[in-house]
């Protein structure tokens, strides 16, 4: 059974100012929103629902879907938000 990711970006932007995140955001040239979508998604069995208010940031957000984050991304964003 899928699991859903609802608000993977945290409420109020504070995630989005975690470290790590934009440690690994600024590795793959991408905002650090891409990158907890990507995170949220990489397993497959995850719906992720990032709601947005405008369209730069829906087209941002698409970015998600097509990158990979390596075992060293995993691994820091792991780290930075356990289980």
């Amino acid at each position: 059974m899928p699991l859903m990711a609802y608000t993977p970006l945290g409420r109020g932007g504070d995630l989005l100012k975690n470290p790590q995140l934009l440690m690994v955001a600024k590795k793959h040239q991408v905002s650090p929103a891409v990158i907890a979508i990507a995170w949220t998604l990489r397993s497959g069995n995850v719906i992720c629902i990032a709601e947005s208010g405008n369209i730069a940031h829906i087209r941002d957000n698409s970015q998600a879907q097509w990158l990979v984050l390596d075992k060293e991304d995993l691994a820091t964003l792991d780290n930075a938000f356990p289980a």
